[in-house]
């Protein structure tokens, strides 16, 4: 699916978002090079990003590399979807070690009034993955609540 040039400014802006969300998180580690995927170019120029790497954000404290997938939906139905290889690098991901995945949930994509950041846990992680269900079937679609 090709976005259109408005869909694309809001995936950027909304990618943003989550930006500030984790300086605000992390204001001691967090800069230019925490975004890695190729959105990053769009407000910093410079060296194109990866979108292969399986997240958005890479966070280094010096105790934990934290992995930050941003997911966005229409509505707030509380689903997104992971591709093969965000399962696979959040299967790889421990709670406990020193690298850990998170999602970035932003409900109402085209309602930047109501954007808000949610984290959510590595759905992946045995210790965490019953507060998702499977929901349908081809990629990996994920049902949470918010607690």
């Amino acid at each position: 699916m090709r976005l259109g040039k408005g869909e694309v400014r809001t995936s950027r802006s909304l990618r943003n978002k989550a930006y500030q969300y984790l300086k605000r998180r992390f204001p001691e580690a967090v800069g230019e090079s925490s975004w890695i995927s190729e959105n990053r170019t769009k407000f910093f120029g410079g060296s194109e990003g990866d979108d292969s790497a399986g997240y958005d954000f890479l966070v280094q404290t010096p105790t934990v590399d934290w992995m930050f997938e941003v997911k966005s939906t229409l509505e707030d139905g509380c689903e997104f979807e992971l591709t093969s290889n965000e399962l696979r690098i959040a299967s790889s991901a421990s709670r406990t070690g020193r690298r850990r995945y998170r999602i970035l949930y932003v409900p109402h994509v085209f309602s930047p009034e109501k954007w808000c950041v949610f984290e959510l846990p590595n759905p992946m992680d045995k210790e965490t993955q019953a507060q998702f269900s499977v929901v349908g079937r081809g990629s990996l679609r994920l049902r949470f609540e918010r607690r």
